[in-house]
């Protein structure tokens, strides 16, 4: 079965409300797993900006993802576009764009 799994990653208890859910998913054999993240938490830290060796929380998230079982990620209007270049080729990432819908309201 195709499984799609909806949770923003607002703090660390729902990011691994998320992780759990897709792990246990994953379990029960589900063939496919979809996670649609409206918001994705860590995505402003995506970026190098002071220290050579700052974080990013991004990439560690999007590697917990990718080590849960994930398959495929839908997010909605992050911070950079980058952020979807830290899921490896095999995890097809979406960003979609709220503005263009509210726009045509």
């Amino acid at each position: 079965k195709h499984v799609y799994v909806i949770n923003s990653t607002t703090s660390s208890d729902s990011m691994i409300e998320l992780f759990l859910l897709i792990s246990a998913l994953r379990r029960a054999s589900a063939r496919k797993i979809t996670a649609v993240i409206p918001y994705f938490g860590y995505a402003r830290q995506d970026e190098h900006k002071r220290l050579l060796r700052e974080p990013i929380a991004a990439a560690d998230v999007a590697l917990m993802l990718e080590e849960m079982g994930v398959d495929r990620v839908i997010c909605m209007d992050l911070h950079n576009d980058t952020v979807r270049g830290f899921f490896s080729p095999r995890v097809p990432v979406e960003h979609l764009m709220p503005a263009p819908v509210a726009a045509a309201y």
